[in-house]
């Protein structure tokens, strides 16, 4: 992104969200091993003896803006089951089969349903490369867990990331945001 810059400091919980949202700096799993042993990280940059970000517990970033950073991911596509039951177990089913061909859901919107005996919808995002993999392993389950599947992979997700976020819900538009492309 042509607007971005460095970060002199972020916690490892904004670090852990942006790596896990798409911002492609470091492995999730290093950045858990360093918080959860109290080790500071100093990402740099490998073409210049600049100094980089530091990432820190949450504590030392108190005073830090409510929002760290965006990032963005274009590489999602969205599946929507159309007329879930609405029993116990019906999303379990759902969701265990997507397990059991090892796909990472990452974003899950259940709509419940509005009159009484009706049928739910859920949509769920998966990495664009394992659409035909999870549409694959529901295929099974049509006509009883869903009846009708919709999928699109022009999906593209947009994360706010920042300590703030979670005392300032609702009221300037932070969370996640789905757009299309």
């Amino acid at each position: 992104m042509p607007d971005a810059r460095k970060l002199a400091m972020v916690s490892f919980e904004e670090m852990l969200e942006m790596a896990a949202s798409g911002a492609g700096v470091l492995q999730l799993r290093s950045v858990e091993y360093a918080r959860n042993h109290g080790v500071r990280i100093h990402c740099r940059s490998s073409f210049d003896e600049e100094p980089g970000t530091v990432v820190v517990a949450e504590a030392e970033t108190m005073e830090q803006p409510l929002i760290t950073a965006v990032t963005h991911s274009t590489s999602e596509a969205r599946l929507t089951l159309l007329g879930v039951p609405d029993e116990l177990g019906a999303a379990a089913r759902i969701f265990a089969a997507l397990a059991d061909a090892n796909i990472n859901v990452d974003m899950i919107v259940q709509n419940e349903p509005t009159t009484a005996g009706g049928k739910a919808e859920i949509s769920f995002t998966v990495p664009r490369e394992d659409l035909r993999t999870a549409r694959t392993a529901l295929e099974p389950l049509a006509g009883d867990a869903f009846e009708k599947l919709q999928a699109g992979d022009e999906i593209g997700k947009v994360s706010i990331v920042g300590a703030g976020m979670r005392s300032h819900t609702g009221r300037r538009g932070e969370g996640v945001r789905r757009a299309r492309r």
